[in-house]
């Protein structure tokens, strides 16, 4: 640990320094005048450090998160610097198998192509997929879940809801999800790829923290071999220290350092960083590598410490308190030591920059990646698969022996598919001559055991799609429900771990903004107010991840939002929500435009029977209020269910149980209101207890139930139900009534219809009878006319015939 030291400690007298000790240049008083400090006696001190000799207690003491390091003495800040580098070396070093293990693992994504020589020319040398395809499927469902579209972010109200606090909430999810997508670009491509690392490594970690030079909050993700914690630390929180090496160029440094991130100290040139093993390996299999001296940079390690400073830096009590100290490790010069608690806390708690997130927990403070899970499982698959595809090439292409006075044109080309080579022969019978080995056809037990372990591996990691594929053969909803709950046990309690190591980056973004944001921040939010106060981040409203820890996937979501459409259409109308139902069931498929898809849901008003009725055709909700002639809503609205033309009609069925429910409010509210206005009337003036109330409230109900049975009405809404129930089905009677006049009437037509065409059709028979009769006698007339006329001719022609005989 450092040495206390208290560089404020009183100037010695001035007696004991002499002329010989200091002298002092007229030059470096001119150009220095902040370095002499007068005495009453005339005589002058001069600080030789360069710093002012005279500065009040508020400038020795600087703000609460100001630099410290112009306020120490080199030797302290030597000290701090050499206990940083031996810490962080320390914890470098203490993890060095847990790296060497990933070193081995990365040979396992199969992400670079190789070509080998062992043990043949031409071998396999393929990677069996399954660590890779499971990381890169983790990643993608993750993503998703993690981050839609409309942003990672909503709010939860602490305490008591009011109106005030709702809106806050709202403007807090509003500015926030608009911060994380448009603001801050970086976020997603960070926290995508904290996401692929997470699974191959199982510790990943994400820093969020306030950049000067850009003026607003930045997200980065920080590899494991760029960040080391202690070696007995079981979470952040707890952790004595931990340490993120940032690599910076001249350029961002010298930013940094204008912005007052750091102090200005003279630094030696930038070098080339030598690269850690665990990026040396990366480097391999991305086919990378750094640059020498084109590409120089500064390390800066930034360890997240404890110290105990001397006052007024430290505290008073010797209690060493959290800082974050940045160091340049090839100078090992302090570039910035700053308070890392606030100011008005009394216990002084670390703040947090840094979120660990987990793939799985382990022994210790790293957690378990699939690595360590599949990485035996996908070494076996690979040497399966490769000796299946090697033996394959040996059965199609096999080799042999020859002997040696056999010689064959082109000894060493393989033989192409129709092809007849010479050789030439010794008289030895070719079939001993040349002897082929015996190579066996690829292993069936072999190709097995390699689908056997390759499902192994991916049943481990999520078997959710396989369920999801055979869906339609489970049957019920509750029965692919469970078995996608029991499939995707893994998954779930993993992306229960994310979440809430979301919510806690959340949070320290919420914590930034409110330390980091003016007053009034006048910022533009699509849809939302375009102020954004910093009091809204007060701590009042929780910021959580939008997505769900208790549903991993879409899937998950589907299946409960049919779940929920199965049962409200199975239930009493009234009982769900439909709106807000559909409304979920929409978001979780993502739909976009749900404002224009499903508009807010109006609140009923107090409106006439009549306008209640249209309300209610158009599916905006009516209600009973008090005030209202209950009896005249009672009645339109049960004269109006009655009606076989309007509410009776098959067509207005959905529209019935409305009205009903409203008959039902108004049927209460109207016995309320009689039944308050009696026991008003009854102990107006006195003071009643409660005993005596109810006996009030029993008499009144007693003469409501008279008056009712007085006039006909039955005693209780239920049996005014069964009344109007009476009525319908007596009015549907006499309907029937009616339905059986109208149809003997139209029977009766349709029996006259007939009868008047049976006459039409008799005088048509006997017009046609008289016309043929008529008909009949003139032909007959006609027919003797002719008969007469040739007799008479007849009778001439003899007459004249005797004549001519007489002469």
């Amino acid at each position: 640990m450092a040495t206390e030291k208290n560089p404020f400690e009183p100037i010695p007298d001035m007696e004991e320094i002499t002329q010989d000790n200091i002298e002092i240049e007229e030059q470096d008083v001119a150009t220095n005048p902040e370095s002499v400090m007068m005495m009453d006696d005339g005589s002058a001190v001069v600080d030789l450090t360069g710093k002012p000799a005279m500065m009040s207690e508020e400038e020795m003491e600087g703000g609460h998160y100001d630099n410290l390091v112009p306020f120490l003495d080199e030797t302290e800040l030597d000290d701090i610097a050499s206990e940083v580098i031996e810490k962080y070396t320390a914890d470098k070093s203490s993890r060095g198998e847990w790296e060497q293990t990933f070193e081995r693992g990365f040979d396992l994504l199969g992400l670079k192509l190789k070509e080998t020589s062992e043990p043949f020319e031409g071998a396999c040398t393929a990677v069996h997929p399954l660590l890779i395809e499971s990381a890169v499927k983790f990643q993608s469902k993750a993503s998703q879940e993690l981050f839609p579209p409309g942003g990672p972010v909503k709010s939860q109200i602490i305490g008591v809801e009011t109106a005030d606090k709702q809106q806050q909430a709202e403007r807090v999810k509003q500015f926030m999800n608009y911060q994380i997508t448009d603001v801050m670009p970086e976020y997603f491509h960070e926290f995508e790829r904290m996401l692929f690392h997470l699974p191959i490594i199982g510790s990943a970690f994400k820093k969020i923290y306030y950049d000067a030079s850009i003026d607003r909050p930045c997200s980065e993700f920080v590899p494991v071999d760029q960040f080391y914690v202690s070696y007995h630390a079981s979470d952040l929180r707890k952790a004595d220290r931990y340490t993120h090496v940032i690599l910076r160029n001249p350029n961002d440094l010298a930013k940094d350092i204008a912005a007052g991130v750091y102090e200005d100290l003279e630094l030696p040139e930038a070098t080339s960083v030598d690269p850690t093993s665990m990026s040396m390996k990366v480097d391999e299999i991305m086919g990378t590598s750094v640059p020498e001296d084109t590409d120089p940079q500064y390390t800066l390690l930034e360890q997240h410490c404890y110290l105990d400073l001397p006052e007024p830096y430290g505290d008073e009590e010797g209690i060493a308190l959290p800082y974050i100290v940045t160091v340049e490790e090839q100078s090992r010069k302090v570039l910035s030591i700053r308070r890392n608690y606030n100011e008005d806390d009394p216990k002084k708690q670390k703040k947090m920059f840094f979120t660990h997130y987990k793939f799985v927990p382990g022994f210790g403070f790293y957690g378990l990646g699939l690595i360590h899970f599949l990485g035996n499982l996908t070494m076996t698959a690979t040497a399966a698969m490769r000796n299946l595809v090697d033996s394959g090439q040996f059965a199609t292409l096999p080799a042999g022996f020859k002997a040696k006075g056999v010689k064959v044109v082109g000894d060493n080309e393989p033989l192409a598919p129709g092809e007849f080579r010479d050789v030439e022969s010794t008289g030895i019978d070719l079939n001993r001559a040349i002897v082929p080995l015996p190579y066996k056809e690829p292993s069936n037990t072999l190709f097995q055991m390699l689908g056997f372990i390759a499902g192994a591996g991916q049943k481990f990691a999520d078997s959710t799609e396989k369920v999801i594929s055979d869906s339609t053969n489970y049957g019920p909803v509750g029965t692919t429900m469970a078995l996608l709950e029991a499939s995707s046990k893994f998954f779930s309690a993993i992306h229960k771990r994310i979440h809430n190591s979301q919510k806690e980056e959340f949070k320290i973004l919420a914590r930034i903004n409110f330390e980091s944001l003016p007053d009034q921040y006048p910022y533009e939010v699509p849809g939302g107010s375009p102020t954004i106060f910093k009091q809204d981040f007060d701590g009042k409203v929780d910021v959580i991840p939008v997505s769900d820890p208790n549903i991993p996937s879409s899937a998950h979501r589907l299946m409960l939002s049919q779940l929920a459409l199965q049962l409200a259409s199975q239930a009493p109308p009234g009982s769900y929500n439909i709106q807000a139902l559909h409304r979920t069931i929409l978001e979780a498929a993502n739909m976009p435009n749900l404002d224009m898809i499903l508009p807010p849901q109006q609140r009923p008003q107090a409106l006439d029977p009549v306008s209640d009725i249209q309300n209610a055709v158009k599916g905006v909700p009516i209600a009973a209020f008090p005030g209202q002639n209950h009896m005249a809503h009672i009645t339109v609205k049960t004269a109006y269910m009655s009606d076989p033309m309007n509410g009776g009609s098959p067509i207005m069925e959905k529209v019935k149980p409305v009205l009903e429910s409203n008959i039902k409010e108004h049927m209460i509210m109207k016995y309320q209101e009689e039944m308050n206005g009696m026991v008003n009337g009854m102990v107006s003036g006195v003071a009643t207890d409660p005993a005596t109330l109810q006996q009030v409230q029993a008499q009144a109900a007693q003469q409501i139930s008279q008056a009712n049975q007085a006039m006909g009405v039955p005693q209780s809404p239920e049996q005014q139900m069964v009344e109007l129930e009476k009525q319908r089905l007596k009015i549907e009677e006499e309907k029937l009534g009616l339905d059986a006049l109208q149809e003997a009437a139209s029977l009766s037509v349709k029996q006259r219809e007939l009868t008047l065409k049976e006459e039409d059709q008799g005088i048509k028979a006997l017009k046609e009878g008289a016309s043929i009769a008529i008909k009949r006698t003139e032909n007959e007339k006609n027919r003797q006319s002719k008969i007469a006329e040739t007799t008479i001719k007849t009778l001439g022609k003899l007459a004249q015939e005797e004549i001519k005989g007489e002469n």
